[in-house]
């Protein structure tokens, strides 16, 4: 369908964090770039500014740096026949339509919008933990039904994943299941479903995938912790691991840490620098996964296994079987009585 493409404009100057405020703001999720005589020269998508972030790039440098030169367009008054099936083959967002002179005159978007659309995708979220660092609040309590605002955490959570058209959903329980099942129930006043797995002894933090049915593992699983609040775009990150091609995809965040001491460089004997009370910026796992079937298929059912394990699995199976998906949007994990208050 032709979409008004025109806010989906900026020029080679913006900055990257420009370019990501500009992203939130509009339906279809791909902005283009154009040179100071508007002509065409880049698309952008969320994926793409990702990239760049691994890539270590700062969000105040233009979106140049992130820009894709290989994109597909249409010339002007060529056979559009197959467009709208090139966009859904190639998870795209749309296509563009340019003139001679290398202008859009019209843009081209899936009919139904990649975000909107129902997803079948299983949601596993990981409920079963007995919250021993938030005690005494999660004594009577599992933590997943510890309220922020007026509702439990987890429902949040599913909330946010119905947002982006996910209303299939496992919870794997453990610690106080009960009050989890009795609250939840089998998701009708959420209009969702929600299936339960049971985990009799605790399965680590990857275990209960094995627990699974085939008919949750028909397409690509979400996973992710039930004590994390964010606002992660989840369909951007199955869009990113769809065209990643990879098993499992892991979200990452920056961490930062300033060593409180002068961190010396020497060369034998030599001193050759010294930085006083230097901040690292580390990459550490954010509790989502994207992990597709093939990766639980062989596990071993009721087993203890962490993700970690999981990973380094399929890495030896193929060095390139993992993905990265960097998070720039809110996000918290509840572990302690200070990150929830």
């Amino acid at each position: 369908m032709l979409i008004d493409h025109s806010a989906n404009l900026t020029q080679q100057s913006s900055s990257i964090k420009f370019c990501i405020e500009l992203l939130n703001e509009l339906e279809v999720k791909v902005l283009f770039i154009v040179d100071s005589k508007d002509k065409l020269i880049g698309t952008v998508t969320d994926g793409d500014i990702r990239r760049a972030i691994l890539n270590g790039n700062d969000l105040s440098e233009p979106i140049l740096i992130a820009m894709n030169k290989n994109f597909i367009k249409y010339s002007e008054g060529s056979n559009l026949s197959d467009l709208e099936s090139r966009i859904l083959q190639n998870y795209l967002q749309a296509i563009p339509i340019v003139n001679s002179n290398g202008l859009i005159v019209e843009v081209h978007a899936a009919g139904t919008h990649f975000h909107q659309a129902l997803k079948d995708n299983t949601v596993l979220l990981m409920a079963g933990g007995f919250g021993t660092r938030l005690s005494p609040l999660t004594d009577n309590c599992p933590k997943p039904l510890l309220k922020v605002g007026d509702k439990p955490i987890i429902q949040t959570i599913i909330e946010n994943f119905k947002e982006h058209g996910l209303h299939n959903f496992v919870i794997s329980t453990h610690y106080k299941s009960e009050m989890i099942k009795d609250y939840l129930g089998h998701g009708e006043n959420l209009n969702c479903s929600i299936e339960y797995l049971q985990e009799e002894s605790p399965l680590g933090t990857a275990g209960c995938l094995s627990l699974l049915s085939d008919t949750h593992l028909s397409k690509p699983v979400f996973m992710m912790n039930a004590d994390i609040l964010t606002n992660v775009n989840f369909t951007q990150l199955l869009a990113f691991h769809l065209e990643a091609k990879t098993s499992i995809t892991m979200c990452v965040r920056n961490y930062s840490h300033q060593i409180p001491y002068g961190v010396v460089r020497t060369n034998n004997h030599l001193l050759e620098t010294i930085d006083e009370k230097p901040t690292q910026v580390s990459k550490v796992n954010a509790g989502i996964y994207i992990v597709n079937p093939e990766a639980v298929n062989n596990l071993q059912q009721g087993k203890s296994l962490d993700m970690p394990a999981l990973i380094n699995n399929e890495l030896d199976k193929n060095s390139s079987a993992v993905s990265v998906f960097p998070i720039h949007e809110y996000w918290l994990d509840i572990g302690q009585i200070g990150d929830y208050q």
